[in-house]
């Protein structure tokens, strides 16, 4: 009797790239993702998500780092390891980058293909409802000086999403998603929900610091 060797582990379904006349400017992320997860490699690295999304890659980087917290913001650790890239895109944007540039350390970084495609089967489903909705619209606030803007609004946001809270940070990732998209497409409805969601999240933590500084001022008065 031989020995048969262990069964491979099972890779989850992975949502198949839709048939039909290509996106108004591009493939869509969702596309891309789905690509990149259905390939045959082992293992896919940041690099090759990187090079997969061309020169899309600063709303699809900020998108790829933001969506995680949004669907599993509650895991330890997860903020503060994704907040940093986010960071690091946001001050790039922010100074009007040509490319997005991340540390040789987070590139070289490799996910197993079995868990990429569990994350893209999770994921691309909202992912492509969204991109339904989106369209050029309002391009004035979708220009080069407004990317600047958003890059200034996205490392606000950043910045909460790394701050290790439990649940403080999905409203901040979901806001640098939104301004992710909005880069995509074009679509400036989508900044202006975006820019809602920073105000949002600047009231909420301007409260909670005004309250933490009353409370510190009140115990060094008694």
């Amino acid at each position: 009797m031989t020995d048969r060797p262990p069964p491979a582990p099972a890779v989850p379904d992975v949502p198949t790239v839709p048939e039909g006349p290509e996106p108004r400017q591009s493939r869509r992320l969702s596309d891309i993702l789905v690509e990149v997860a259905g390939s045959g490699r082992q293992t896919v690295s940041v690099s090759e998500v990187l090079r997969a999304v061309g020169e899309r890659s600063f709303g699809a980087l900020l998108v790829l780092f933001a969506m995680p917290n949004v669907l599993a913001g509650v895991l330890p650790g997860l903020s503060v390891v994704l907040g940093v890239p986010l960071m690091l895109l946001s001050l790039q944007l922010l100074v009007a980058a040509d490319r997005p540039w991340l540390p040789a350390r987070v590139l070289r970084f490799e996910l197993r293909r079995t868990d990429l495609a569990r994350l893209v089967a999770r994921t691309v489903p909202y992912l492509r409802r969204l991109e339904r909705a989106l369209r050029p619209r309002l391009l004035l606030l979708t220009g080069p000086w407004a990317e600047r803007l958003a890059g200034a609004g996205c490392l606000v946001l950043s910045f909460m999403v790394f701050l290790p809270i439990p649940f403080a940070n999905l409203l901040p990732a979901a806001g640098v998603m939104l301004f992710g998209l909005a880069m995509l497409e074009r679509d400036g409805l989508v900044a202006l929900a975006a820019a809602t969601v920073l105000g949002i999240c600047l009231l909420l933590f301007g409260g909670v610091v005004l309250g933490v500084l009353a409370a510190s001022a009140h115990v060094l008065r008694s």
